[in-house]
């Protein structure tokens, strides 16, 4: 007989899901920063499976009510096809994410997370 038990293990996705709606009011920075120790410090989760997790559970959250979107089934690993408001497609190439993070770093608008390892790195606005 197989019996899952009451405190079966939550995933990564769903731990920094609560961990972010109790920081939620914090900058991205922080609040990824919190999150992502949670994770590593209190349920032994990878940096990297950790890292995923929160800034996945970070766009869910911070785009709830937005209809624009990014379209996973045309996206590559160089295309991003982002879907505006109205549902026109937008290119961003790998060439265009890194100009923009280049502009962003010169603004002082990129930041890295952990100061340590450099990553990940976070545009506040």
């Amino acid at each position: 007989m197989n019996v899952t038990p009451i405190t079966a293990a939550k995933a990564p996705f769903d731990l920094a899901t609560e961990v972010l709606w109790q920081h939620r009011w914090d900058s991205r920075v922080e609040a990824l920063r919190i999150t992502i120790g949670t994770l590593v410090n209190d349920y032994g989760i990878s940096e990297a499976t950790a890292e995923v997790a929160s800034i996945q559970a970070f766009a869910d959250l911070d785009s709830v009510n937005e209809s624009s979107r990014i379209d996973v089934d045309a996206t590559t690993s160089h295309v991003v096809i982002f879907r505006d408001d109205s549902g026109r497609p937008v290119m961003l190439t790998a060439r265009d994410l890194n100009r923009m993070i280049k502009q962003a770093r010169d603004a002082g608008m990129a930041q890295v997370v952990d100061a340590d390892t450099r990553r990940p790195i976070v545009l506040e606005h």
